[in-house]
C-alpha cells in the first residue's frame, strides 16, 4: 500500500535522491490525496441532500490538487507545495463564510494550518508562519465578516448540528493524520541515522585497525625483501643466493595475497550485487585448479561433493571469494601428520537458502578462538602466514548477500565453514 501511494504521488520510475526533499512530496502528496477523499465525501453528502450548488466548488478543489500531484511526478515539487495549501485555504473560506459559525466550517482550517507546518521544515518554517498567517486571516474574515462568494447557506437546528458533527469527525482524523504521517516519516529517518551512526562506528574502529595492521603487514615484508637483497648482494655462493631469492618470492608472494585481500575488501564494500547464474561445481573446481600446484596442496585430495548441475543465481565475484578464501585456508591449515588429508565440499538446500560446507581434517581450531576466527587481522598465533583477514572478508560478503557463515571446529580433528546464501 505505501508503495501504490509513492508511485501515484512521484511516480514509478521517479526518485528523489533528499530524504528532505522526498519527506515534503510525500507529506504534501498525502494531504493532497486526504483532501480529494474529503470532497468526494463532502461531493456524497450534499448531493444526498439535493444541494448542487457547492459541487463546482468540489469539483474545482479535486482538479487543483490532481494537478499539484501531476506537478510533483513531473518534478516540479515547489510549485506543488503552493498550489495545494492556497487552494485548501480558499476553499475552506468559501464554505466557512457562506454558513452559519454553529455548522463549525472553520474548523477545517486547523488540519491545513497543521498541514503547512507538517510539510515545510526548519528551515523553511517562514513559509509554514505565512501559510498559517493566511489560514488566521481567511478564519478571522469568515467568522466575523459579512462578504461571501458563494451564497449564504440556511439550515435548521437539526441541519447545524449535523453539519457541526460532520466537519468535526472530518477535521479531527485528518489532523491527527497528518500528526500520523509526521511522526512516521521522522521515525524512520530517525531509524535510518541510527543504522547509519552505527555503521559509521563500525567502519572507523575498521580503519583505525587497518591502518595500524596493513602499515605493518606491508612493511615486514618489504623489509624482509630489503635485508635479504643485502644479504645477496655480499654473497658469492650461488646456493646461498638461490636460497634468499626463494626467500624473497615467499614474501613478495605473501605481500601480494595481502594486496588481494585489501582489494577483496573493498570491492566487497563498493560494489553493487549483480545476479547471475552460477554453476558452483565448476567454480570450486576452477579455484582448486588455481590453487593445487602449491607445495601445501600436493599431499591434499580434493572431494567436489556439490552437485555438477546445481545453478544458483548470486554474485559470481562474491562467491568466488567466499570459497576462495575457505578453500586456501584449508589449504594452509591441514594436518601433514595424517595420512589422507582432504578438503570435501557439499551442498544442502535449505528451505529459501543454498547452504555449502567447506569440510578439512587438519588441524581444527581451538573453542577458545573460534569466536574470534572472523574478527579484521585476527590471527590464531604469531606463526601464521594469512593476513588475518580472509575469514573476515567471507564474513563480510556473505553478510553482504544477506547470508550467513558458521563454524563448527574440533582441535586435531578439522573444521568445517558452511555459508548459506538465498536461493533468491
Amino acid at each position: 500500500m505505501k508503495r501504490a501511494i509513492r508511485n501515484l504521488i512521484i511516480g514509478k520510475n521517479n526518485y528523489i535522491d533528499s530524504w528532505t526533499e522526498y519527506r515534503k512530496v510525500i507529506l504534501s502528496g498525502h494531504y493532497a490525496l486526504i483532501a480529494i477523499t474529503v470532497c468526494l465525501l463532502y461531493s456524497v453528502i450534499d448531493l444526498s441532500w439535493s444541494l448542487y450548488k457547492p459541487i463546482p466548488v468540489y469539483l474545482f478543489c479535486v482538479g487543483m490538487l490532481s494537478l499539484a500531484i501531476g506537478l510533483h511526478r513531473r518534478g516540479k515539487h515547489c510549485t506543488a507545495y503552493y498550489i495545494i495549501f492556497p487552494t485548501l485555504n480558499f476553499v475552506v473560506y468559501l464554505f466557512a463564510s457562506s454558513e452559519a459559525p454553529a455548522t463549525g466550517a472553520y474548523i477545517l482550517f486547523i488540519p491545513i494550518a497543521l498541514g503547512a507546518f507538517a510539510v515545510f521544515n526548519y528551515k523553511q518554517r517562514f513559509i509554514a508562519v505565512n501559510l498559517a498567517a493566511l489560514t488566521y486571516s481567511l478564519f478571522v474574515l469568515a467568522y466575523f465578516g459579512d462578504f461571501s462568494i458563494l451564497p449564504k447557506r440556511m439550515y435548521s437546528e437539526h441541519e447545524l448540528t449535523a453539519n457541526f458533527l460532520i466537519n468535526f469527525a472530518v477535521a479531527l482524523p485528518t489532523s491527527i493524520l497528518a500528526i500520523y504521517l509526521l511522526i512516521s516519516l521522522n521515525h524512520h529517518n530517525g531509524r535510518e541515522l541510527v543504522n547509519s551512526n552505527r555503521m559509521l562506528k563500525k567502519l572507523n574502529e575498521e580503519l583505525d585497525r587497518f591502518v595500524y595492521s596493513t602499515s605493518h603487514d606491508l612493511r615486514a615484508p618489504l623489509s624482509s625483501v630489503a635485508g635479504l637483497i643485502n644479504l645477496a648482494k655480499d654473497n658469492e655462493n650461488p646456493q646461498e643466493v638461490k636460497r634468499y631469492l626463494g626467500m624473497m618470492e615467499n614474501r613478495v608472494n605473501t605481500l601480494n595475497k595481502f594486496i588481494k585481500d585489501i582489494t577483496d575488501y573493498s570491492r566487497n564494500n563498493r560494489l553493487e550485487i549483480t545476479r547471475e547464474r552460477i554453476r558452483v561445481h565448476e567454480l570450486a573446481n576452477e579455484i582448486w585448479e588455481a590453487l593445487r600446484y602449491s607445495s601445501e596442496a600436493q599431499v591434499i585430495t580434493f572431494k567436489n561433493e556439490i552437485p555438477e548441475d546445481l545453478i544458483i543465481h548470486s554474485d559470481t565475484r562474491r562467491i568466488h571469494v567466499i570459497l576462495s578464501n575457505l578453500i586456501s585456508n584449508a589449504i594452509r591449515y591441514h594436518d601433514l601428520r595424517k595420512e589422507d588429508p582432504y578438503i570435501r565440499l557439499q551442498h544442502y538446500a535449505v528451505n529459501t537458502s543454498h547452504s555449502f560446507s567447506v569440510e578439512d581434517n587438519g588441524q581444527g581450531i581451538a573453542p577458545e578462538i573460534q569466536k574470534r576466527v572472523f574478527d579484521m587481522f585476527y590471527r590464531g598465533n604469531e606463526s601464521s602466514q594469512g593476513s588475518g583477514l580472509g575469514l573476515y572478508i567471507v564474513k563480510e560478503t556473505t553478510s553482504k548477500l544477506a547470508g550467513s557463515i558458521h563454524l563448527n571446529s574440533h582441535p586435531r580433528k578439522g573444521s568445517t565453514f558452511t555459508f548459506t546464501v538465498p536461493i533468491q
